[in-house]
């Protein structure tokens, strides 16, 4: 009978990032605490009083709207932050194992959520396509199950089923907004929205923006099957032929660095927008930031 091992990973790929990364993993319990504060916690409900006033108005009034927009938009910048503090765990975990390349894959993600989230906060009203696009990928999975488990569908009742479809169909609606010039028909949007990820980044923040090559970008082409991603797995050796590259520490610590910066970039527009009065704690943060990543003189 085989022994379990003790532990899970690289230990002396561990060893080595625990060594060159102490000025990083000190900050870290500061950085713990902060994202504990910002994201264990509970979301407020909107005022009753509020609530109420609303209810006396017809459906189509512009002030129900733009309440409703606010309540969704509230939900989605708070769950999204909620996933950017497990995105920043894993990048830990895998950097700190030398899967560098693999920590660009969740740092892309990361990224990825941090500008829309950042978006929909100056944008209340855009978080309502953004949820009901739940409605197209749920009914997408549909899809596909039953293409390869056609007796699938008889064992969901079909009233389930026909509210999944008739809201995809009426999601889907919504999006054919646009006329193809050639053949008149509508055109529908694949995605929840027409602004591309950098755009959305350059209208929320010009620095998420300048994070837009390094922290998506780059990371995108190692997710998918690419000759960049191909590339960037193989080494010469002497003898003139290609050596798989087992780790990636290089870039480990680089994905490290990008995801401290985006880490705390996310703090500040929970604090901001939620108004959580933490200015105080994550300012030393910033300086720790800036001091641990300083390029050596």
């Amino acid at each position: 009978m085989s022994q379990l091992p003790i532990g899970v990973g690289d230990s002396a790929a561990q060893q080595r990032f625990i060594e060159a990364n102490k000025g990083f993993l000190q900050e870290r319990p500061a950085l713990h605490r902060l994202l504990e504060k910002v994201g264990l916690r509970t979301l407020e409900a909107p005022p009753q009083e509020e609530v109420d006033r609303l209810l006396q108005l017809p459906e189509d009034d512009p002030a129900v709207s733009a309440f409703e927009d606010k309540v969704m938009a509230d939900r989605v910048v708070f769950g999204l932050g909620r996933i950017i503090a497990d995105d920043f765990g894993e990048v830990i975990t895998l950097s700190g194992n030398g899967l560098g390349i693999g920590a660009y894959k969740v740092l892309r993600g990361m990224y990825e959520r941090l500008v829309t989230a950042a978006y929909i906060a100056k944008n209340a009203s855009e978080a309502r396509p953004f949820v009901e696009d739940d409605a197209i990928k749920k009914w997408k999975l549909w899809q596909s199950a039953l293409e390869f488990m056609p007796d699938l569908k008889d064992s969901v009742p079909k009233e389930k089923i026909d509210v999944l479809e008739a809201e995809y169909k009426r999601v889907r609606g919504k999006r054919a907004e646009s006329m193809c010039k050639k053949c008149g028909q509508a055109k529908t949007q694949e995605a929840w929205t027409r602004v591309d990820l950098a755009s959305m980044a350059k209208q929320a923040d010009v620095n998420l923006a300048a994070l837009y090559g390094s922290c998506y970008l780059g990371p995108t082409f190692h997710s998918h099957a690419t000759a960049f991603g191909l590339g960037a797995r193989f080494r010469p050796t002497e003898k003139g032929s290609n050596s798989y590259r087992e780790t990636s520490e290089k870039e480990a610590r680089l994905a490290i660095l990008l995801a401290h910066n985006l880490v705390l970039r996310h703090l500040v527009l929970q604090n901001d927008y939620f108004k959580l009065g933490l200015d105080e704690e994550i300012r030393p943060c910033i300086d720790a930031f800036q001091r641990i990543w300083k390029p050596p003189e």
